[in-house]
């Protein structure tokens, strides 16, 4: 299992370059960010042993990050998958129901980032804390 890299999946390329600068502060992983949640499923299933964590938006075209989050752990089922969402609908423990390790409340700064990463289990680059 190679587990070394990152999927950042959100339909706003802004917010995505913005959640990937986030993610690039934490960890030494390789990025790979995806527009379109079907694309991010496709990747995902080609080979699923290279991913350690997803972020996701939740409000997204064709595929939400729910119904997302469900079809990779149907793939990989102790995959993280983090939920990073504007909308007011998530707490905590409804982003945990739907089956997410954990969720980001957008706009999140990078503490938030680190203590829902740690909260969920997920090792960050220890340089990037110090």
């Amino acid at each position: 299992m190679d587990h070394s890299r990152w999927m950042l999946v959100d339909d706003n390329a802004d917010v995505l370059a913005l959640m990937a600068a986030l993610a690039a502060s934490v960890t030494d992983a390789e990025l790979e960010c995806h527009t379109a949640p079907a694309a991010a499923l496709a990747a995902f299933r080609s080979a699923p042993e290279k991913y350690a964590v997803v972020i996701t938006d939740f409000e997204m075209p064709g595929l939400d990050g729910v119904a997302l989050c469900r079809q990779l752990r149907a793939v990989a089922p102790a995959l993280k998958v983090l939920l990073a969402t504007g909308s007011g609908f998530f707490t905590e423990a409804a982003a945990r129901h739907a089956g997410f390790s954990g969720l980001l409340t957008k706009p999140f700064p990078l503490e938030t980032l680190r203590a829902t990463l740690a909260a969920a289990g997920i090792e960050t680059n220890t340089l990037a804390s110090a």
